[in-house]
C-alpha cells in the first residue's frame, strides 16, 4: 500500500509539471513562443536524465551508509527495488517542478542549448546539495531540526531565487513584449491540472496514507482559497476589475505557500499565512513589473521565492507538535531554537542558490561561447547576449 500511495502521488504530479509551460507561454511573444516551449521541454528532459544519472544519489544517498560512489555505478548493472524506484520518481517530480519554474523566466532569452548545460549544473551545485542538507536523513540541517514539508525552501525558494539571479543577468526588452495568443481556456485547464497535482505534491512526504492526510488536503485547499482572496482583493482594489491571470496567480501563490508548513500547522494558521502571502506576493509582483533592474517574465521570483519564504515564516511562527508530533513547536510557543534553525536554513538556501546559480550560468555561457567561437580563445563572455 505504501508503494501504491507514493506511485499515485508521483503520477498525478506529472501532468502538473507539463502544464506549467502552458501558463508560462502567455508571457512569450509569438516570435519566441516556439523557442520558449522547446526550451522548457528540453529542461524537463535533461532534468530527468541528470536526476537518474547522479541527482537522486547526490540528494538522498550521499553521506549515508549506501552513499558510496560504487553504489551510484551499480544502478546501471542491477534492477533497484520497487520502493527505491518509486522514491526516485517522487523526488524527480519535486526537482522537475523547480526546474520548470525557473526555466520559464529565461526561455525568452536562451535557446535550448543553454539548458542542456545549465540544468545539470544547477542540480549539481544548488538543488542536490540543498535537498541533501534539508531532506536527506544524513543532512546537516535535517539533524539540526530544520523542517520543509514539501519544498517551500528546497523547491520554491531555490527556483524563485534562481529566477532572480538570472533576471539580473539578462537584459529587459526595450519594449514590453505583447503576449502570445494563448486562450483563457488553456490556462484554466493547466491550472486545474496543477491544482490536482499539488495534492500529490503535498501528500507524498507522508510516505503513506496516514491520519495527517486529511489535514494536509484541508490545509492545501485553505491555502489556495485565502491566498487567492488576498491576491484578488489587492488586484481588484487597484484595477477595479478582476482578470483570469490574477486568479490563476493567486491559486499558484496559495499552493506554493502551503508547501513549507502544510503538515505542521492548523487550518486557521495556514489560512492566515496564505492570506498574508497573497497580499505580499501581489505587492512584490507589482514592484517587479516596474523595475528596470531585472526582468522576470513569468513572475517566478515574486510567487515562488516570496511565497515559499512567507510560508516558511508561517512555519517558524505557528509550527506545533500538537498538530504533528514529528514536527516542532514554533516561535509562538516560545521555541526560539527552532526559529534560529529555520532562519539558518533560509540563509543557507539563499546563499547556495545565489552562488550556485551564478556559477552554473557562467559555466554554461562560457562553454557554449567557446563551442560557438572555437577560434576566439580567451574571448570575453558577454553575459547580456542570448545564446
Amino acid at each position: 500500500m505504501q508503494n501504491l500511495f507514493l506511485l499515485v502521488c508521483a503520477l498525478i504530479m506529472i501532468p502538473m509539471i507539463f502544464s506549467v509551460p502552458v501558463i508560462y507561454s502567455h508571457a512569450l511573444t509569438s516570435r519566441v513562443l516556439n523557442r520558449g516551449m522547446v526550451g522548457m521541454l528540453v529542461s524537463i528532459l535533461i532534468g530527468i536524465i541528470a536526476w537518474i544519472i547522479f541527482g537522486y544519489f547526490e540528494a538522498f544517498q550521499a553521506g549515508t551508509a549506501h552513499g558510496q560512489l560504487s553504489q551510484l555505478l551499480t544502478i546501471w548493472q542491477t534492477v533497484p527495488h520497487t520502493s527505491e524506484l518509486i522514491s526516485l520518481l517522487v523526488q524527480l517530480d519535486f526537482f522537475l517542478y523547480a526546474v520548470i519554474m525557473f526555466s520559464g523566466s529565461i526561455v525568452p532569452r536562451f535557446s535550448w542549448h543553454f539548458f542542456t548545460l545549465f540544468v545539470p549544473l544547477w542540480l549539481l551545485l544548488v538543488y542536490g546539495p540543498l535537498a541533501n542538507l534539508i531532506w536527506s536523513p544524513s543532512g546537516w540541517l535535517n539533524h539540526l531540526g530544520a523542517l520543509d514539508f514539501s519544498g517551500g525552501l528546497v523547491v520554491h525558494l531555490t527556483a524563485g531565487l534562481t529566477s532572480l539571479v538570472m533576471a539580473t543577468l539578462i537584459s529587459r526588452p526595450k519594449e514590453q513584449p505583447y503576449a502570445a495568443p494563448i486562450g483563457n481556456t488553456n490556462n484554466y485547464t493547466a491550472m486545474v491540472l496543477i491544482f490536482v497535482g499539488w495534492f500529490g505534491f503535498n501528500l507524498a512526504p507522508l510516505g503513506q496514507l496516514s491520519s495527517l492526510a486529511g489535514l494536509i488536503i484541508l490545509n492545501t485547499l485553505l491555502a489556495v482559497l485565502f491566498a487567492t482572496l488576498g491576491w484578488g482583493l489587492a488586484a481588484y482594489r487597484r484595477n477595479k476589475a478582476l482578470e483570469m491571470d490574477e486568479l490563476i496567480n493567486g491559486v499558484i501563490c496559495g499552493l506554493v505557500t502551503s508547501t513549507a508548513l502544510v503538515g505542521y500547522v492548523s487550518p486557521f494558521q495556514i489560512s492566515l499565512t496564505a492570506l498574508v502571502s497573497g497580499l505580499t506576493c501581489w505587492a512584490v509582483t507589482q514592484v517587479c513589473h516596474t523595475t528596470n533592474r531585472f526582468y522576470d517574465a513569468v513572475d517566478s521570483f515574486s510567487i515562488n521565492a516570496i511565497g515559499g519564504l512567507v510560508g516558511t515564516v508561517g512555519l517558524i511562527l505557528f509550527a506545533s507538535q500538537k498538530v504533528n508530533p514529528a514536527g516542532a513547536n514554533g516561535l509562538l510557543t516560545g521555541n526560539g531554537h527552532f526559529a534560529g534553525v529555520e532562519l539558518l536554513a533560509i540563509a543557507i538556501t539563499a546563499l547556495i542558490t545565489i552562488v550556485g546559480s551564478a556559477v552554473a550560468y557562467w559555466l554554461s555561457k562560457t562553454v557554449l561561447n567557446r563551442l560557438s567561437h572555437p577560434q576566439e580563445k580567451g574571448a570575453a563572455v558577454n553575459v547580456k547576449s542570448s545564446i
